[in-house]
């Protein structure tokens, strides 16, 4: 059983446009594709590891609203994969139901590097980059990945350390032999290629996000938030609750059923959340509401935050509200929550330190990334964030420190 390791070489990965209206039919229920989704397409050989490994593969996914991950603010469905057994009848039970038996392969070609992935005789996918870019080196990444099994949608989580380099994607072909989940997907621009001379990785074991091939979107979301470590629950304008993940339901007790209201015993209380719900939902309000302290059925106070739903069937009526307990842990890292607000794994992990006070060149330093990158892509930052000054950028990052 998971967690399984694999030690990747010769990776070929590229990111690329697509149809979206081709791929919704292919989509189960509760996963969502946003403006931002792209597709890609994997190709790699895993000499090395255990569970899985030894194995070859070829993937085709989509990034998707819900869970995070590190290159992309969504989480990544894998829609189809092609593997070589023994892997590919335990990756087909527990990861990913669309998982055909064949083979893959990458060489050099000069300057190039190709990629295949075939069943029986026909090639699926093709796919040739250049690699030339700046090689980064013990890249770590932790990126949530998804996939529909008999056991309904699963979520996953890939920790990796990877050399990776940019590259100039040549060509990527699904081939007329695909299936049509892999031909929906077919290219209609490139987004970016990266090759990884070598990929470390760990497969968490899965967990069920949805009782059946239907998924539930706000479980989803609150489930990634669970994996940070932080309560939550999904709340109506008026104070009722949707949904709550598992640390909230330990906050909240008995009063964490769908339809309750969430807490607020006095008058001032009720106020306060009703006013900060509604700021949220209308998009006036700050990023992060001012704290609100709830009092507690079983005695005592925990403390709330109200942030706004972005993505989902209710964000045009409800809000998220991130709780903890005032008297567990003062300080946390406020990467993972930042990625709730549209950053990448790696912009997040950026603008946690910045936000704390450390120069673009020091966190540059510290991330094995350039004084150039750590700039430009603090410019990326402020407009997913909407401000402009880092003394912003401090005071959202010393709220989430505290969630």
């Amino acid at each position: 059983m998971p967690p399984y390791h694999k030690v990747a070489t010769g990776v070929v990965w590229v990111a690329f446009q697509f149809n979206h209206e081709a791929v919704r039919p292919f989509l189960p229920d509760g996963v969502l594709l946003t403006e931002s989704s792209v597709g890609i397409l994997g190709i790699y050989q895993a000499h090395t590891g255990f569970g899985l490994a030894p194995y070859t593969r070829g993937m085709v996914g989509i990034s998707v609203n819900g869970q995070p991950g590190t290159d992309v603010p969504e989480g990544m469905l894998v829609l189809a994969d092609i593997i070589d057994e023994p892997g590919a009848s335990r990756l087909r039970r527990l990861y990913s139901g669309n998982t055909f038996v064949g083979s893959a392969r990458t060489w050099q070609d000069g300057a190039l590097l190709r990629g295949t992935a075939s069943v029986g005789d026909e090639e699926w996918l093709r796919a040739t980059i250049r690699p030339g870019g700046d090689k980064r080196r013990d890249m770590c990444g932790v990126d949530t990945f998804l996939g529909v099994t008999e056991a309904g949608l699963v979520a996953y989580a890939d920790s990796n350390v990877s050399d990776l380099e940019d590259a100039e994607i040549i060509s990527v072909e699904i081939t007329d032999a695909a299936p049509a989940i892999m031909q929906a997907m077919r290219p209609t621009g490139f987004v970016f290629g990266l090759h990884a001379a070598r990929v470390s990785s760990i497969w968490s074991e899965p967990r069920v996000v949805g009782n059946s091939a239907v998924g539930d979107a706000a479980q989803m979301f609150l489930g990634i938030v669970e994996d940070a470590g932080r309560a939550a629950a999904i709340v109506r304008q008026d104070g009722t609750l949707i949904a709550t993940n598992s640390s909230g339901r330990q906050l909240l007790g008995i009063r964490a059923r769908p339809g309750e209201q969430l807490l607020g015993g006095t008058v001032a209380e009720r106020q306060a959340l009703g006013a900060a719900l509604r700021h949220s939902v209308a998009r006036t309000g700050p990023r992060v509401s001012d704290p609100i302290a709830l009092a507690r059925s079983g005695g005592g106070h925990l403390v709330a935050y109200v942030l706004p739903l972005e993505h989902g069937e209710h964000s045009a009526d409800a809000a998220l509200v991130l709780m903890t307990d005032p008297h567990g842990p003062e300080r946390r890292d406020a990467g993972q929550l930042l990625q709730l607000f549209g950053l990448t794994g790696a912009e997040a992990r950026l603008a946690a330190l910045v936000g704390t006070g450390v120069a673009p060149r020091a966190a540059a330093a510290e991330l094995s990334i350039t004084e150039h990158t750590a700039r430009s892509t603090m410019k990326t930052i402020y407009d997913k964030l909407g401000i402009r000054k880092q003394s912003e950028l401090g005071h959202l990052v010393a709220r989430l420190q505290h969630f």
